[in-house]
């Protein structure tokens, strides 16, 4: 039976997926909500009724087309309604938050005189084609301890920047949840040049705080289908009027102009069933993350008295996301260990988990390399149960006892 966010009663994620198969399972908890989600099954339902229907190319003249346009367009309507983008018009359907990334940056790197204002903490899909493409044109602003960006310190940069000013900015960071004071950061940006340039990551924010007023003031905002249990491969880049993108991609002009290629139309009607979804639920959502993340994290604060703490806690956190450090603890052990016993975490992001390095984010925070490995990541979704809470924080507690004596 579906529960109210469109999943398996009383099952988390991969148990919902397997046991729907028939299959024998070893029961599994998945905590790496911020790497990405389950499709709810609405989401999937509406994947394969778009595959079945036989709907065309949407830049077809013929009915078929017709008949994907307008499919589209209600995704679009759905999306717009979860971002606060009043004009639909206004979202481009891209494939993810990088392709979304690198079409904003990859649109000013051949004006030479842009200057780029951004943080260590940001994306590897801001990050790398920085550093790839201009690497002596980007200002790094620094971050205080909880991972914010002062707003001083960026107007501060603001300043010394040559030339016209773009600032890439993250809703919140994937690995610590630790929301930005974007207004506060913006407003101090343009107080020192009024004409800055404003793209907002919101990969990990969109379905987890409103993003309603950041709509008014950005001229860019950008998220990945697959974070908020739609599916892969699909995203958003809302475009305010007059921000005159260049596309990454030439080809049949196709989202007027700026994406070319036939878009994935089942994935692009998937998301924007899960977009509809997370809009009708979206207090009820948080809500439950919120509670499921504080019962875990207080179970596992208490049960170690003081060898755990969590990083970025004095900050406003985005609803799901517990970054701990557990003192004197080998990170990739520990995380090893928990995934040999049913609990998926990880230990940063998604995009660079695989690499033996310290967490960019957690150094830029001002932690040791020792106490960056020691440090490990659990986000929930709307799939997780309270007896997923329960039971990880028991099997952290147990697998932490055990190797870290």
């Amino acid at each position: 039976m579906l529960n109210s966010f469109g999943s398996l009663e009383g099952k988390s994620a991969p148990e919902a997926a397997v046991t729907a198969r028939g299959k024998s399972f070893r029961r599994a908890i998945y905590l790496d909500a911020n790497a990405t989600t389950a499709p709810l099954a609405p989401v999937v339902e509406a994947v394969s009724e778009a595959m079945r229907s036989g709907m065309g190319n949407p830049a077809s003249a013929h009915a078929s087309g017709a008949a994907a346009r307008r499919s589209l367009e209600v995704a679009r309507d759905q999306i717009s309604r979860l971002i606060g983008v009043v004009d639909a018009d206004s979202i481009t359907f891209v494939s993810g938050g990088t392709e979304a990334n690198n079409t904003v940056i990859g649109s000013f790197v051949r004006d030479s005189t842009k200057t780029f204002l951004v943080a260590e903490i940001e994306h590897p899909s801001v990050i790398e084609p920085l550093r790839s493409w201009c690497p002596d044109r980007v200002l790094w602003t620094r971050v205080d301890s909880s991972g914010r960006i002062d707003p001083d310190e960026a107007r501060k940069k603001a300043q010394e920047a040559r030339g016209p000013v773009a600032l890439l900015l993250q809703t919140a960071n994937s690995e610590t949840g630790v929301i930005q004071p974007v207004e506060q950061i913006v407003e101090a940006v343009r107080s020192v040049r009024p004409d800055a340039f404003v793209h907002l990551d919101a990969a990990q924010g969109a379905g987890r705080i409103r993003l309603d007023g950041y709509a008014s003031y950005v001229d860019t905002l950008c998220f990945s289908g697959h974070k908020i249990h739609g599916p892969l491969g699909t995203g958003v880049l809302a475009i305010r009027d007059g921000s005159n993108l260049r596309p990454l991609m030439l080809g049949g002009g196709q989202e007027r102009g700026l994406r070319s290629g036939t878009p994935n139309l089942p994935g692009l009607v998937g998301l924007g069933v899960a977009a509809r979804i997370r809009t009708e639920t979206f207090d009820r959502a948080n809500d439950h993350m919120r509670r499921l993340r504080d019962e875990f994290e207080s179970a596992v604060l208490d049960g170690h008295h003081g060898r755990v703490q969590v990083n970025g806690k004095q900050a406003l956190r985005v609803p799901n996301t517990s970054n701990l450090r557990f003192r004197d603890v080998d990170g990739m052990q520990l995380l090893a260990n928990l995934d040999a016993a049913g609990v998926m975490a990880s230990q940063g992001s998604a995009c660079s988990s695989g690499r033996p390095e310290p967490s960019r984010v957690l150094r830029a925070m001002g932690l040791t390399e020792r106490e960056a490995f020691s440090s490990l990541r659990f986000s929930f979704s709307v799939l997780n149960t309270d007896l997923d809470a329960r039971e990880a924080a028991d099997i952290v507690n147990s697998v932490v006892g055990k190797i870290g004596r």
